[in-house]
């Protein structure tokens, strides 16, 4: 999360105040939107650890979120005259990696698609090689690790957007909500749901731990 400012002046004077709470890009972001590239480098060096994270998180694959984390970023350069500062530039950028992970996995899912589809097709005994793992389950350490996080793989994405932002971005509710455009009601709901069935789901693992 981004830091608040301590001895901040009232919301009414503050630059970059959004409704009591201070935007520190806010100075970054007019200075880009006016024009000054190297605030926008300034920007991107400042929340392109967070929104690889994120996507890392939705997609499950390191290279995929590579690329994915500097196309959100190219569509931000592109598109970043629609932020009118009405919340946190964080947010903005959060909705806009949320939705660059979303258009991927669902290119990914296609193309998953028609590989299954080209399998079935093998003539039985033709053995197919397995796709690569990412390097990041072989780096996640434990067999543990690496079930939980091929279970949030697994949710839909409407679950697992939410579930990631909430739980391993540490992003409040509200700021959830701003940034997949959302009601805050239905982001709790879904934060709920999507924990429901990763206990479900790791049921065997939990069991087994508490035999232990």
């Amino acid at each position: 999360m981004v830091q608040m400012r301590s001895a901040a002046p009232p919301a009414s004077d503050a630059p970059g105040a959004l409704g009591g709470i201070l935007d520190p890009d806010a100075e970054l972001v007019e200075r880009w939107q006016g024009g000054d590239e190297s605030a926008f480098e300034a920007l991107v060096h400042r929340h392109q650890r967070r929104v690889f994270g994120l996507v890392l998180r939705m997609l499950g694959n390191r290279e995929e979120a590579e690329e994915v984390a500097q196309e959100a970023f190219l569509s931000l350069h592109r598109h970043g005259h629609r932020f009118r500062r009405e919340a946190r530039f964080s947010t903005f950028v959060y909705r806009v990696a949320v939705n660059a992970a979303l258009n991927r996995r669902r290119s990914l899912g296609r193309r998953r698609q028609r590989l299954e589809n080209l399998a079935e097709r093998q003539a039985a005994g033709d053995h197919l090689p397995s796709a690569p793992r990412g390097p990041e389950d072989s780096a996640a350490g434990g067999q543990i690790q690496e079930r939980v996080q091929e279970e949030i793989q697994r949710l839909s994405p409407a679950l697992r957007a939410p579930l990631v932002l909430y739980d391993m971005e540490g992003l409040p509710y509200a700021e959830i909500a701003e940034a997949l455009q959302l009601r805050e009601g239905t982001v709790k709901s879904r934060i709920h749901r999507a924990r429901q069935a990763l206990r479900e789901r790791l049921r065997d693992l939990i069991d087994s731990g508490a035999e232990g």
